[in-house]
């Protein structure tokens, strides 16, 4: 009963609103960069340590933030739990749409490689498999490698 009078006293403050508050849809980019870079960090740090220049100090930089405007906006939206999942619902989605535009270009650009990989093993067999006195096939030939390029 002690417990329910203590929390039912309790009242909620609502945080104040910071005077630079980063708008939802920048917090959204800012975010994005943020588990970019820590992406980046866990597959390959060195080029991050040879620039010398921090993950936090590249995004302050690029968002034309401070330190303190981030964490008081991360502050003031963390507050909100709505709020601060929508935001969170939005980086993920983002994020997941780059990875498809990035696994989709890997994709076409493996596919480009083998079908000229197969073109290459093609001439090359067919320029064992022929005689050099035979004009047509060997003319086709270089049509094929003029269509290739």
């Amino acid at each position: 009963m002690g417990f329910l009078f203590l929390v039912s006293c309790q009242t909620i403050e609502k945080k104040e609103k910071p005077q630079n508050l980063i708008p939802k849809d920048k917090m959204v980019e800012v975010l994005i960069d943020v588990h970019l870079f820590n992406a980046a960090k866990s597959v390959n740090r060195l080029p991050l340590q040879q620039t010398g220049m921090t993950p936090h100090q590249f995004i302050y930089e690029k968002h034309d933030i401070d330190s303190l405007t981030y964490e008081q906006s991360n502050a003031y939206y963390g507050a909100d739990l709505d709020t601060y999942e929508a935001i969170h619902a939005k980086v993920k989605a983002q994020l997941e749409q780059r990875k498809t535009v990035v696994d989709t270009t890997i994709a076409q650009k493996k596919r480009a490689q083998d079908s000229l990989k197969f073109i290459q093993d093609s001439i090359k067999l067919q320029r064992l498999n022929i005689k050099s006195d035979d004009p047509p096939v060997i003319q086709s030939i270089q049509e094929i490698n003029r269509d290739s390029i």
